[in-house]
């Protein structure tokens, strides 16, 4: 998932309600918000379904857009620009370099003002272990870069700057983190020359990657140097993705409350509020499919020639309709998911599947941040995947049956293929419990105002889990004892 960017940390401009809202005090109507219309209804029972779907895009819908819009346009604008320089100066690299690298810069100041700093700092760190490492350890930097990078993101968490102010700037550091490990391995391995400072700096700055990411490798970026052009498939991959993305923004900042009510039961609220949250993470992942494609990357050729753009940040419908939760890590942030397993999974394998495993879900939990929420969450999803996986993998091999966590290919030499009756039931059964677990582990991402400015505390997580008697742990270890005892 990438910057998991909260609807309150994007829509920070003030709405008007006024003449929408009825049966308010009066002298509580100057200067009332869309945060404060929020906390109105939480504080006077008065909820989303209450209102009519008309009331809705009156009062939510369009005040989202707008802000969304006056937000993020600027940056698809600047995209834009940069991809019209390329074809500009197709056969000047540096000159396209150094667009990219200026308006990434831009996007950065735009977004962060004089918290950018912190992620300047981490980029010249990381070429200073690039250029010393290349003599001194070339088969090191990114065991080294790692390193550095984890030092230097918990410094800068724990001692040096302050909490909100981290938290704003947390996702571009991590997607900077991402690439500078991701280039130090590459070059380990020979699979890229040592780059130059202004490729280097324009990999790490370009726009359309250096705020909603997502990750690409460098390789993929000097792509932007031959980029195909504009084209009716660019054009629609642009729009379709943005399209996406404001969909899901407002179906997470106005319809989720809406469409479940809070008396449907502390379960139901667990989904609305999970979904709200992943909704809020598709938006992200949408968008930044939007700036990649409008930058010039993203785009791929296939055997006839022909240009495909195909980058593909998030699949929502894996995630919500999953087959399991290995699904579900998987196509949570599929250039993440790639670059863990590439860098860190494959890297930790000779210490054992299991230990790799775990390593893999530590990483991504010190990228996204010395959070205690976001480490429990990511920890928990990486001991529930690993126990579904090993369950469904003995199941599979007990009934010579199509159980596996993942969806077997169509000559698979199972007996029992998909559409037997009691194999589809099994693997729905197993659905709907990965449905059920995401709903638990999301339930504590919620749309807390002062939280969301400082990241969640472990109060708060442990609180949001009691509420719900640590079900889905419980079940997860009974899961684990059966598949001990099978």
């Amino acid at each position: 998932m990438e910057w998991d960017y909260g609807d309150d940390d994007i829509l920070m401009d003030e709405m008007d309600y006024e003449d929408n809202i009825e049966g308010m005090p009066p002298e509580m109507l100057n200067g009332f918000t869309h945060e404060d219309y929020l906390n109105y209804l939480a504080d006077t029972e008065v909820y989303h379904h209450d209102l009519k779907f008309s009331e809705v895009l009156d009062q939510c819908v369009g005040g989202t857009l707008y802000d969304g819009a006056m937000l993020t346009l600027p940056l698809l604008c600047l995209c834009f620009t940069v991809n019209l320089c390329t074809l500009i100066g197709e056969d000047l690299e540096v000159f396209v370099h150094g667009i990219a690298i200026f308006s990434g810069l831009i996007c950065l100041f735009q977004f962060f003002h004089f918290n950018m700093t912190y992620v300047l700092v981490l980029s010249a760190i990381g070429y200073l272990i690039m250029v010393v490492g290349h003599s001194r350890f070339p088969h090191s930097r990114g065991v080294v870069s790692a390193t550095a990078c984890a030092v230097y993101l918990i410094l800068c968490e724990v001692f040096v700057v302050r909490a909100s102010d981290w938290h704003q700037v947390r996702g571009a550091q991590m997607i900077l983190a991402m690439k500078l490990i991701s280039v130090a391995f590459d070059a380990d391995q020979g699979t890229v020359k040592l780059p130059s400072l202004l490729e280097y700096t324009a990999y790490l700055y370009n726009v359309g990657t250096v705020i909603f990411g997502p990750w690409i490798s460098f390789r993929d970026y000097l792509n932007i140097c031959s980029s195909p052009g504009l084209s009716r498939g660019w054009l629609w991959t642009v729009i379709k993705s943005t399209g996406l993305a404001y969909c899901c923004l407002v179906t997470s900042a106005c319809f989720s409350q809406w469409l479940i009510p809070t008396y449907y039961g502390k379960w139901w609220i667990a989904y609305r509020d999970a979904q709200s949250f992943r909704m809020s993470h598709y938006f992200v992942c949408f968008f930044s499919q939007a700036t990649l494609a409008a930058s010039g990357l993203g785009w791929s050729k296939t055997a006839d020639g022909h240009v495909k753009w195909d980058a593909s940040v998030s699949r929502p419908y894996y995630i919500e309709l999953p087959r399991s939760l290995v699904e579900v890590v998987t196509y949570w942030n599929v250039p993440m998911h790639h670059w863990l397993k590439t860098y860190v999974f494959k890297t930790a394998r000779p210490l054992g599947n299991f230990a790799a495993v775990l390593l893999t879900y530590a990483a991504s939990s010190l990228l996204h941040g010395l959070n205690f929420q976001l480490a429990a969450v990511l920890l928990s999803l990486g001991f529930y995947s690993y126990i579904e996986h090993v369950l469904r993998s003995k199941l599979s091999r007990y009934f010579d049956a199509c159980l596996p966590a993942r969806k077997c290919k169509q000559n698979c030499k199972h007996g029992y293929k998909k559409n037997n009756p009691y194999v589809f039931l099994a693997n729905l059964a197993f659905a709907a419990l990965a449905m059920w677990h995401l709903a638990y582990l999301g339930l504590m991402f919620d749309s807390s105002p002062d939280l969301e400015e400082t990241g969640y505390s472990m109060r708060h997580t442990l609180s949001k889990w009691a509420e719900l008697g640590y079900a889905s742990h419980l079940v997860a270890a009974a899961t684990y004892i059966f598949y001990w005892l099978i």
